[in-house]
């Protein structure tokens, strides 16, 4: 079968049109302006410290837009300390749901089952990593060493301006004749 192309490249271009058009109708409405109050921002950070993901906090009717929390962030620096730290929390809550988890594991499952398990654990546990890295983060350790694994040799070296009398030895200072 031959394709003609201006007909073929016009419908696809219709068909690209249609779909971005679409999408942005789904993702792209505004929604109506939220005043910040600290109120609904306390709120919103129990919610957060609960481990509610920031985007399904924000998509209440009562709730501001996730941009517009944002600003809030960027036009209130004062609130950023109480941000992070539920994030940081919310860690703690990711922990309960990896126990909730753990305990509703059937004694014995099939392998689609424990795939499934084994991918909630860790998607929780790389959450909890990225909020609160000091607790649950990987550790990691520099070590220090020189060519093939051995030590390292440092090499120091004292140069002596002479013309400088406050860097000639004592003892070049007490042979110079007065």
């Amino acid at each position: 079968m031959l394709w003609k192309a201006p007909g073929f490249l016009s419908s696809l271009a219709d068909m690209l049109v249609t779909t971005s058009i679409t999408a942005m109708l789904d993702h792209g409405r505004r929604k109506r302006p939220v005043i910040f109050s600290q109120k609904l921002f306390d709120d919103m950070m129990e919610d957060l410290m609960l481990g509610r993901p920031l985007h399904d906090i924000c998509t209440g009717s009562q709730r501001p837009a996730l941009r517009s929390f944002y600003r809030w962030l960027q036009k209130n620096p004062a609130l950023l300390p109480r941000y992070r730290q539920a994030r940081e929390l919310s860690a703690d809550s990711l922990e309960s749901t990896i126990l909730s988890h753990i305990a509703t594991m059937p004694e014995k499952a099939d392998n689609a089952t424990v795939n499934l398990f084994k991918l909630r654990f860790d998607m929780l546990r790389w959450v909890m990593a990225r909020r609160a890295p000091k607790r649950y983060g990987e550790r990691q350790t520099v070590e220090h060493t020189g060519q093939d694994g051995g030590p390292l040799h440092s090499i120091q070296r004292l140069i002596i301006d002479p013309a400088a009398p406050s860097t000639t030895p004592p003892e070049q200072q007490r042979l110079t004749p007065e």
